[in-house]
Parts: C-alpha cells; structure tokens; sequence
C-alpha cells in the first residue's frame, strides 16, 4: 500500500490526519459522509509518519473496495447534536433562557439544517445562511441564533465528530443594547397623577424602588417587612408565567420603602391583600404572566394621554436610577446594591451621562488630607 503523500490528490482529499489532547485521530470523508477515529498514537513525529503511511491509506482502501461500509453508520445530523446541546444546558441556565434557545432552533435552525450531516457544513454555508438572516433580523437576534449554532458545533466536537468548529471563523454580531431614556422629574409626576388604581401603584413601585418588572410581577405580601420597611427581592416572573429565582446572585436583595412609595404600597395592600398571595394581580385575581399587556395596553396608552414620547417600562428603573445619583445623597455603592447590580461599574456605564456635571461647582479646597 502507497503512503498518503504518494496517493492521488482525490483520495488525499478524503482523508486527514489531526490531533486533540496530544493524540492522533484520523479523518475520512466518502460520499459527503465523514468518519473519525482515535488512533489511541500519541501525537510524535514517528507516529504521525505511521498514520499518514500506513494506517490512513489503508483505511481509505477498505472504504473504497466496500471493506468498511462507511454508508451504513449512523448520519450524526444537526437535529441530532441539537437536541444534546438542548438537554446539557438544560441542566445549567435557567427556564425562560431555554424556553429562548429552543425557540431559536425550532423557527431558524433546525427548519434549514435538522437533517444535514453536521460535518459536511463548511464556513460558506454558514456566512450564506446568516447573511440572509442579517437582512430580516436584528443584531440582537441574530447574535443569539449564533450563540446556540456554535454550541451545537462544539457539542459535536466533544464528541470527536468533527475536528473543527466553523464558527471560528465567523464574527459575532456587535450587539448595541437600546440607550437608557430616563423620564424627567415632570413627566414622572404626570404618569402618576394620571395611572389609577393598581396601575398608579406599580409604576410608583417602579419608580421608587428601581426593580425590574419581572421581579415585580414576582413580589409577594410576604417578601414586605411592614416594620422594617424593606422589600426582600426572592423571585421574577416572566415568559408566560415561568417564576425563577432573579437575574443574578447580587438581584438577591434587600430594597428600602422610601416615604414617597409607602402611601402606595398601602394602597395597593388595600387591593390585593386579602388573597395572600402576590402584590399585582390580573382582572382575574391571578398574577400576571409577564409584562406584555402591561406595557402594549396600560403603559403606551398612558404615555399617550400625557403626550410623552415614548419610553420603554424599563426605562423607570434607569429614572430611578439617575435621580437617586443626581440627588447627591446616597453613595454609589448603595445605589448598585439596591438596583441589584454586581458592582457599581454597570451604574457609570449606563447612566452616567445623564447625570449633571458639578466640577464647575465644587469648592475648590481640596481638604482631603486636613
């Protein structure tokens, strides 16, 4: 048997040779279909010249004279590493994230590549696919339907059935989050003299607290210390009702009840208290499922009727937010602490120009060392 550098360049072509965690394993391609095998040879240079001599070109002479029926072993599709992706980060991230990767691969991947051989997918493929989904989605999406495709590469690389993940060659999208647009102190006061009942109570929440709407929806009666006048952050709701614990560890937190929140936070007590069970409650008495009729139906109806353009329901927390640092009474340390932030570098990244420049103003003895 010839050596492989003696062979035909077409049977060169289906056979390679690559190492991974200093062994030997061998690559073979016939009829788009792609076989690898562990030689158990660490990677030396005597070995590698006993692959590419011996070994590999007998291996490709097997295949080609039907001695090893490559075509009768099983087809390890996209669909198939798919669903191994699937059920592996099931185990680590939480429910609505993937409730979002399944979504992903049940509308964009799997209707295009469930049934293709994931090995016979080269880089072009890739950069066609995803320019046609650039055209009709945002960076943000786009950027997550990669997220999810390049962990189905490397779960079959773990699987030693392909060598290389194509997706190093692929950038990710530049994903750009939406500005933070904090309301100003008058259009605060105009959401709230025109909200009523529960509605006028949530946003004060909002407002005074900074929490985001998902913990919100999960607060209940008892996560209130009436004496302490504290709100404990246990839980968030979201997704179509999936309660989970908040986003990070530091979102387990201890909230003030400042003064200007109390007297709504009685007032909604008066609404929902008797059911024993979460602060905001749907027509129905139940709790909400997440924020989407809130913000379509009672939020943009209300910014409507005060005739300020539009703003996100997330935006109250970006209000409270600047108008605590703007206030000049509270530390930033404490401000992160209470907006659930793991340290206060996210506070200056978000919000830090919105907030009024004082150098101009401040005394010009410096007195640090007196």
């Amino acid at each position: 048997m010839v050596g492989l550098g003696l062979m035909p360049s077409k049977e060169r072509k289906m056979a390679s040779l690559y190492q991974k965690s200093g062994k030997l394993y061998t690559s073979i391609y016939h009829n788009g279909r792609r076989v690898t095998q562990a030689t158990g040879l660490e990677d030396t240079k005597r070995n590698r010249k006993l692959v590419q001599n011996d070994l590999l070109p007998n291996t490709v002479f097997k295949i080609q004279t039907g001695q090893i029926q490559i075509d009768k072993q099983e087809v390890k599709t996209v669909g198939h590493y798919a669903q191994i992706y699937l059920d592996i980060k099931s185990k680590s991230v939480k429910i609505p994230t993937i409730k979002r990767y399944k979504s992903v691969l049940e509308n964009y991947i799997l209707p295009v590549f469930k049934d293709v051989n994931i090995s016979s997918i080269k880089v072009t493929d890739l950069r066609i696919y995803l320019n046609k989904l650039e055209e009709l989605y945002s960076g943000k999406s786009l950027d997550l339907i990669m997220i999810v495709f390049n962990g189905i590469f490397q779960e079959a690389i773990y699987d030693e059935e392909i060598d290389k993940n194509p997706f190093i060659h692929i950038r990710r999208v530049k994903v750009h989050s939406a500005p933070a647009e904090p309301l100003s102190k008058s259009e605060v006061q105009a959401v709230l003299q025109n909200a009523t009942g529960w509605f006028k109570n949530f946003l004060a929440m909002a407002f005074f607290t900074g929490m985001r709407t998902g913990e919100m929806l999960g607060l209940k009666w008892s996560d209130i210390d009436w004496e302490q006048r504290e709100i404990s952050i246990q839980r968030t709701r979201g997704d179509g009702g999936v309660e989970t614990t908040p986003k990070t560890r530091s979102s387990l937190r201890i909230i003030p009840i400042f003064d200007e929140l109390y007297h709504y936070l009685k007032d909604q007590y008066e609404l929902t208290s008797e059911y024993e069970s979460y602060i905001y409650l749907n027509s129905s008495k139940n709790p909400f499922r997440d924020s989407h009729r809130i913000r379509d139906y009672h939020w943009k109806k209300l910014l409507l009727k005060c005739n300020i353009p539009y703003r996100r329901l997330y935006d109250t927390r970006s209000t409270f937010a600047t108008m605590m640092v703007s206030s000049n009474k509270y530390s930033v340390n404490l401000i992160s602490q209470i907006l659930g932030h793991a340290d206060v570098s996210m506070l200056f990244k978000r919000y830090n120009k919105y907030i009024k420049n004082d150098v101009r103003n401040m005394s010009k003895n410096l007195g640090i060392f007196d």
